[in-house]
């Protein structure tokens, strides 16, 4: 067995990361801004002309390597791949679908001796192409991969099936970060001017699979309730002016701020009363563990799976509005639980075991 030392750092090529902040981008930065970088580093593959976080990224010594869109020129985004990955033995390819599989296809050829594929989903993102793609390649990437990571049990066998070799990777947090605070709580709701409402929040892009569409409905049923209301979205997406246009339609303008993107979640968490999310499918979504260990009460659709519930301020309901209206209204006088969440979700622990995943790829020892 080799030794790490600070001569031979191992040098993570990982692919997945986009240009706006998701669950994958914010999964890959907590385990960066983490790990020890004297033993182990992250490289990145873009197709995007700037990767979120790129300069946090550089920052920390992290290479970006910019490539073609796969979509306009996959000939070239290929061979360029390729010839990256000829300087990597491990490869860590984070997928929310088996849509693209030239990564793993690019790997093979490049002879990665570590081809990781990592599942973040549980379902394929809408689109009918994708859908396909995603039946069709789902084999070939069983069949070609050397490891099989997920975020969950669910999004692990919903890719991969049942594998005797699936590695769950938790999606942790930083729980001195994401923590009860209540001076930020009120800093961030005198600057939203909502002191006195009670807040449901979300956090999530405007997609078909967050389900901003039932939220909207359910909030205009509580509002009628709780007129003191607020709903606060924090968030972008392609989905975002059919929401906002439903948003005028039901007259509820002042009632719903659209707060964009932020890289400050755990502020806006800690403004928020209580978190939902309505999704219509998930693999493990790291913003409601953000949630869980700043303390909020959380209601979440029954389509996510139960391996979210890390502590005991969530509820899990099936997607009818008067269900939801009915589950919050029961939260409004529930206390939250500070810091309460399982210690396999805590940064700190678990980036040490990824660590010494990396390192027994090597064949290193600590």
């Amino acid at each position: 067995m080799k030794k790490v030392s600070n001569e031979k750092i191992i040098r993570v090529l990982q692919i997945g990361m986009h240009d706006q902040i998701g669950g994958v981008e914010t999964y890959l930065m907590n385990y960066y801004r983490n790990i020890d970088k004297n033993h182990i580093q992250f490289d990145f593959i873009s197709s995007h002309p700037k990767l979120c976080f790129e300069n946090e990224i550089v920052n920390m010594h992290g290479k970006v390597y910019h490539l073609p869109s796969e979509k306009r020129n996959p000939f070239k985004y290929f061979f360029q791949m390729k010839q990256i990955m000829l300087n990597y033995d491990i490869v860590h390819i984070n997928m929310l679908s088996a849509a693209n599989i030239l990564p793993i296809v690019a790997a093979k050829k490049a002879g990665v001796k570590n081809i990781i594929v990592h599942s973040h989903n549980s379902n394929t993102p809408s689109g009918l192409l994708r859908k396909i793609l995603n039946f069709i390649n789902k084999s070939y990437l069983k069949n070609n991969a050397t490891d099989y990571w997920a975020c969950s049990k669910l999004a692990g066998e919903w890719l991969f099936g049942k594998k005797d070799n699936m590695v769950i990777i938790p999606n942790a947090v930083d729980t001195n970060v994401f923590k009860h605070d209540v001076l930020i709580r009120n800093e961030i709701r005198k600057k939203l001017n909502i002191n006195n409402n009670f807040v449901i929040g979300h956090i999530g892009r405007f997609s078909y699979q967050k389900n901003h569409e039932f939220l909207i409905d359910m909030f205009k049923m509580f509002e009628q309730q709780n007129p003191n209301s607020i709903l606060l979205l924090i968030g972008e997406g392609e989905l975002k002016d059919n929401i906002i246009k439903k948003v005028k339609e039901y007259g509820l303008n002042k009632k719903v701020i659209f707060a964009g993107v932020t890289d400050k979640v755990f502020e806006y968490l800690n403004a928020m009363d209580v978190f939902v999310l309505p999704s219509r499918f998930e693999g493990l979504p790291v913003v409601g563990v953000e949630a869980q260990s700043v303390g909020i009460n959380c209601v979440f659709s029954s389509s996510i799976s139960k391996e979210l519930k890390i502590n005991d301020n969530v509820t899990f309901v099936p997607l009818d509005c008067s269900l939801w209206v009915e589950s919050i209204n029961k939260l409004k006088n529930k206390k939250i639980k500070v810091n309460n969440i399982l210690n396999n979700y805590d940064i700190s622990k678990e980036v040490k075991k990824l660590e010494e995943r990396y390192k027994e790829m090597q064949g290193y020892v600590s």
